[in-house]
């Protein structure tokens, strides 16, 4: 594999954990309330929390090993460029790995002790964790253009498609919608990550190891891509069947 292809794998991995995480970071972002058949919205019951958790709750783990595997391939294959990125948008970087574990943290605990105050406040944790991590997501895409104007537009942008994406792959989850609105908010949350890409390119291929280094990595990478591509199957077909109780028990 050449620097070529090593950047449009790393681009194809982004991309694949900003459609299935963006679902989790807008529903967890909406978790507290959803707009009604008015226009307005609505406090949602804790039951219709733990429904709609449940319905991206598939897509969180498959999600993160995409993004693992994207980090693996900037800091193994591409270290100017990842030493560059963490130069410019250190603490946006930062800020995303804490909403990270504090998003992920809230998920898993909001239901692990019974009492209304205990899950009440994991769930505000949850909702302020999953926007921060968008938003900071957004700027750091805008920290690779090298713009602090960028970074502030981009992480508005994925703030606002990340919450249309989490709502749209709900209401495909619930049968409410059919699969439609998801796919297009899916192009509309990978389409800054194909820009950066785009408008990275150069300075990426160029600062990557040797040739010999990347052919010897591409044997790694015929190892677990298969194992990634499993992941993203079991995921899809589990999110494509109707949602059932079984589905909430977690959350």
């Amino acid at each position: 594999m050449n620097a070529a292809a090593w950047a449009v794998l790393l681009t194809v991995l982004v991309a694949g954990w900003v459609v299935l995480d963006g679902a989790v970071q807008g529903t967890g972002a909406t978790l507290l309330q959803e707009r009604d058949h008015d226009g307005g919205y609505r406090r949602r019951e804790p039951a219709e929390r733990r429904v709609v958790l449940g319905a991206v709750g598939p897509l969180l783990l498959p999600g993160e090993v995409w993004l693992v595997a994207a980090i693996g391939v900037l800091v193994g294959v591409f270290p100017h460029a990842e030493a560059e990125l963490l130069n410019t948008g250190r603490p946006v970087a930062i800020t995303l790995i804490a909403s990270w574990v504090l998003r992920d943290a809230g998920i898993w605990l909001r239901s692990r002790r019974p009492g209304r105050i205990w899950r009440d406040g994991w769930d505000v944790v949850l909702v302020v964790a999953s926007i921060v991590l968008a938003g900071s997501w957004g700027a750091l895409l805008g920290a690779a253009w090298g713009s602090g104007l960028a970074a502030l537009a981009l992480g508005i942008v994925a703030v606002v498609v990340t919450r249309l994406h989490g709502d749209a792959v709900v209401a495909w989850r619930l049968r409410r919608t059919g699969p439609l609105p998801a796919i297009v908010t899916s192009v509309m949350i990978v389409a800054p990550v194909v820009g950066t890409a785009v408008a990275a390119w150069p300075r990426l291929v160029a600062g990557g190891i040797s040739p010999e280094a990347m052919a010897s990595l591409g044997i790694v990478a015929m190892v677990v891509l298969p194992v990634i591509l499993a992941l993203q199957v079991l995921a899809w077909r589990l999110v494509a069947r109707p949602l059932g109780r079984r589905d909430t028990l977690f959350f």
